[in-house]
């Protein structure tokens, strides 16, 4: 297609983030004529992959503070030197993730992209280890937390009677659901003081169960009725697509590879991309299509508008520091094996690890730091990426976001600590309460939540839009039938 304009389409998505991609897939095969555009040149918005060139260029346009046209500011790139005979490889041997989000195997994505015939197309790797960062004397200990029965009574760190109280609380955990007398009346109450209350469990034991709720608030401030359904899922997950792990990341760039398998499969589909082709003005048409009018002097007509609040909608609310994350990208000049050891006998040796450091102040968060190795095809082969992330604005974060990876690599066995030989570290806002009301035919799409796991409301998002403008019955949502030689 030579130009756009003076074109119809039954619906046009603005953004290649991971919803708009999926809603963009799930419609490809709906017989609606689908337009999907991004002003990027590449693919994956908020969530895409960069290489080292993109996130540099990348940086330099989100170095400012907040301005509630963007998720992102305050972004700056620290380029360390060359540690011994390692050092920074070509640009395109990087794929560093914006969105490095863990999947549950539990997620309700993952059967989506199996009826959606898409899994084929993409190689996830295992998350495996969690650990927690312990203040020392002179440097921080990492300890792994256990996450089973033979995990528990092979550790040594505490003794029979922690060991007791520590199953009796992941059985309550496996069911909590039927048994609301336990934890109800504790809904609102702190997790560290339920787990100590109705359990008896110490406090050394506190930060290993925090850890595996993600939870990016202070441990007074993480409830009960947060933290159960969280650790149930960590816990329900593990072992469901093989031992010793219970999550997953998308090899060669995190989310932003699921994204992009979505627009290759919907353009099979008979969608229609272009890149680096932004969205200027909307002018309603008064019968609820719209006229779209592109950089470029190009215009379209439309009768369904789908994507971001601050893509579609006239202003969306300016950003604070308040809410939000701060986040750091770390290249590691050494592999850090230690990360990802292989969790259960048979199993497989992980790509992914995360790393709890409680916040030595009380009342602070903690910072989690979900390491990649070079497996997950994100770097060479002597390295590894450190993903930091904490609930603080930038200043004070991107400061506790150094001392935690500077005191995760100090903690590692090794003679020389290694050294990280680039760092982006930037701050994210959560803008999930962004959107106001739309026309009707305008659908604003939520953004992703800032939580390190995916949550599975993206998919429902992506499936209530879908419901919308196909008016069919969920049960045909991301259900295709293999076209003829697909299979090959």
């Amino acid at each position: 297609m030579e130009t756009l304009d003076g074109t119809e389409w039954d619906v046009v998505i603005v953004g290649t983030d991971l919803p708009q991609s999926l809603l963009a897939l799930s419609l490809s095969r709906s017989g609606k004529t689908v337009l999907h555009i991004d002003r990027n040149e590449y693919y994956g918005g908020n969530e895409a992959a960069l290489s080292l060139s993109e996130a540099e260029a990348w940086a330099t346009r989100h170095a400012g503070s907040a301005d509630g046209s963007t998720t992102f500011s305050n972004a700056k790139v620290e380029t360390t030197a060359a540690a011994g005979d390692v050092k920074l490889s070509q640009s395109r041997a990087y794929s560093l993730a914006l969105a490095p989000q863990l999947i549950y195997t539990q997620s309700k994505l993952l059967p989506a992209l199996v009826s959606s015939r898409t899994h084929g197309q993409l190689e996830f790797q295992a998350v495996g280890s969690w650990f927690v960062l312990q203040p020392g004397d002179s440097t921080s200990n990492l300890v792994r937390v256990p996450s089973g029965r033979e995990d528990i009574f092979q550790d040594q760190s505490f003794d029979l009677r922690a060991k007791r109280s520590l199953m009796k609380f992941l059985r309550f955990v496996g069911n909590y659901e039927e048994q609301p007398e336990i934890w109800q009346d504790a809904a609102e109450q702190p997790f560290p003081e339920f787990l100590q209350q109705k359990f008896g469990l110490q406090q050394s034991l506190h930060a290993a169960l925090l850890s595996l709720t993600l939870a990016p608030t202070t441990s007074a401030t993480t409830t009960t009725a947060y933290a159960l359904p969280r650790t149930a899922r960590h816990l329900r997950s593990i072992g469901l697509f093989g031992p010793g792990f219970g999550a997953v990341i998308p090899k060669w760039g995190g989310l932003a590879e699921i994204a992009q398998v979505a627009c290759r499969a919907g353009a099979v589909g008979g969608a229609v991309y272009v890149l680096n082709k932004g969205l200027d003005r909307i002018e309603p048409t008064g019968d609820e299509d719209f006229q779209l009018h592109f950089s470029g002097g190009e215009s379209v007509r439309v009768h369904w508008l789908v994507g971001s609040a601050n893509d579609i909608l006239s202003k969306a609310p300016p950003a604070t520091d308040a809410t939000g994350l701060t986040k750091s990208i770390s290249i590691i000049a050494a592999p850090l094996p230690k990360l990802f050891p292989v969790t259960a006998e048979g199993g497989v040796t992980p790509a992914g690890a995360v790393i709890a450091v409680p916040a030595i102040t009380p009342g602070e968060p903690p910072v989690y730091i979900i390491a990649h190795s070079t497996d997950a095809g994100e770097c060479p082969s002597t390295q590894c990426v450190l993903y930091a992330s904490v609930a603080l604005p930038f200043e004070e974060g991107q400061a506790r976001l150094s001392a935690a990876v500077a005191a995760l690599l100090a903690s590692v066995d090794s003679e020389i600590v290694p050294a990280p030989l680039w760092t982006m570290r930037y701050h994210q806002h959560d803008l999930k309460e962004s959107a106001k009301a739309s026309p009707p035919h305008c659908i604003v799409l939520p953004p992703l939540s800032l939580d390190n796991a995916l949550a599975d409301s993206v998919l429902e998002d992506v499936k209530q839009a879908w419901r919308q403008i196909t008016g069919e019955e969920d049960a045909s949502f991301l259900r295709f039938e293999v076209r003829e030689g697909m299979e090959d």
